[in-house]
């Protein structure tokens, strides 16, 4: 998952969680659950294996880290894979 921290991402968590198998942490408030990149468990789709991230949101409002922060955290991430 990728951009603003938003009040419907419980939903695509919950729907990741549901088609994955996973268990990544779903917050029960309007406040960011997400604050380091996660990775879904790998999962079968149509006859590929895919692995959905969940990134921490821009312009979040509950969390004292920058965009540009956020930012560097995904680039990071994805630098190492």
């Amino acid at each position: 998952m990728f951009g603003n921290a938003h009040p419907k991402q419980p939903f695509c968590l919950q729907f990741i969680n549901l088609a994955s198998g996973s268990d990544l942490r779903v917050g029960t408030t309007l406040d960011s659950a997400t604050s380091e990149v996660e990775l879904s468990k790998e999962f079968d789709l149509d006859g590929r294996m895919v692995t959905l991230i969940d990134t921490p949101g821009f312009d979040d409002s509950s969390e004292p880290i920058s965009d540009a922060n956020v930012l560097a955290k995904i680039a990071s991430f994805v630098s190492t894979r």
